[in-house]
């Protein structure tokens, strides 16, 4: 997989590929300023609720509102501004360290195959049971278990006070996937799931390895107890 992931990679040399993250987070937080603004001017009319039209709601895409296969990317995921706020930061300073050590291209193959994964998803969704949406959450969180993985043993002082390990973060990140694919409704779960795509397309192998090698030591401590 990742000789076909490097080959992808050489074939986007000939691109010049801008980091696409800093665009990401400023469209989001502009979206949020944005509805922001027309909910406290229209707060005596009518309120247009932008986000509405900028989601990834599958039977408006089949009714011909195609730029929301683009526009959920930048759809904002907090309705409170300081936990918005902190949140965009998050995702800048993980996105663009994921592109300084990666490069533009790769992360840009990275992102695209799990925002490919997740529109198939809500697609899916649609076709199983009527209706399908997707949502942009676990996309983004899905780059925090990508820099967890290339930087485990990273400080965070989780709520300005704690120092945690970026490993224990993701296991916490982990946990959140996991409630969702078990208790969520069907278009969640798959985008839960198919926000781990990505992730098993660039990691699969170095987890394979980790796994089996960490059987072959507890086989081998297990037989020296004995």
């Amino acid at each position: 997989m990742k000789k076909w992931l490097n080959a992808l990679e050489r074939h986007l040399y000939k691109y010049n590929i801008p980091p696409i993250m800093k665009y990401l987070v400023f469209a989001m937080g502009g979206v949020f300023v944005l509805d922001l603004f027309m909910v406290m001017t229209t707060a005596y009319t009518t309120h247009i609720n932008l986000i509405s039209y900028m989601t990834l709601d599958v039977t408006m895409v089949l009714q011909g509102q195609v730029w929301r296969l683009l526009t959920w990317l930048i759809v904002p995921n907090q309705d409170n501004m300081l936990w918005m706020a902190l949140s965009l930061y998050f995702y800048y300073f993980i996105g663009t360290a994921l592109e300084s050590r990666w490069g533009a291209r790769r992360f840009l193959i990275f992102f695209v195959i799990g925002a490919i994964a997740n529109i198939a998803a809500a697609f899916l969704s649609h076709a199983i049971t009527g209706y399908g949406y997707g949502v942009n959450t676990y996309l983004y969180f899905s780059l925090f278990l990508a820099f967890a993985a290339l930087y485990p043993d990273m400080q965070f002082m989780l709520f300005f006070v704690l120092p945690i390990k970026a490993k224990w973060l993701a296991a916490v990140d982990l946990v959140y996937f996991l409630m969702a694919i078990v208790m969520g409704g069907v278009s969640l779960r798959m985008a839960a799931i198919a926000s781990l795509v990505n992730i098993l397309l660039f990691f699969g192998e170095d987890i394979w390895q980790t796994g089996r090698r960490m059987y072959f030591q507890w086989q081998r401590r297990r037989q020296f107890r004995r």
